[in-house]
């Protein structure tokens, strides 16, 4: 494998990287949304029925009504983090998997440039001992 190509790879790999560490930003920033919901569900669920007396019966279902609505929105919101916690740990796992291969492949980009040296030196060393034997002949 020559460098132009490992390093195309590797700029592909980062480029990768970068799509997936938006893609988590992007989860991260609505899971803090849905948790801020989250909170606000549960304070009005804790305080903003309580304020007032209830009189009567229809009074008294509307109360149970918006319970009940609250206590279903708050149950899908903590099932809408669940899901997300689940990605977050996916998108984890993916990218712990395209670092490790980041390394792998930075580490063959460097035994390659190393192999490019050594042959290149050498090359050279071969090229003095001709020039050297080469002059020693011609004297």
């Amino acid at each position: 494998m020559n460098t132009k190509t490992l390093n195309m790879i590797l700029k592909i790999k980062e480029w990768e990287e970068e799509l997936e560490k938006q893609k988590f930003a992007k989860i991260l920033s609505e899971r803090q949304k849905i948790q801020i919901y989250i909170k606000e569900l549960e304070e009005r669920l804790n305080c903003g029925f309580y304020l007032s007396p209830i009189y009567n019966q229809t009074e008294l279902i509307f109360v149970y009504d918006g319970i009940n609505y609250l206590i279903e929105k708050l149950r899908e919101a903590k099932e809408i983090v669940k899901k997300m916690d689940e990605e977050i740990e996916t998108q984890r796992q993916i990218y712990e998997k395209a670092f490790k291969e980041r390394k792998k492949i930075e580490q063959l980009y460097e035994r390659v440039i190393d192999k490019i040296k050594r042959e290149k030196e050498k090359s050279e060393e071969k090229m003095l001992s001709d020039l050297f034997i080469t002059r020693l002949g011609s004297r």
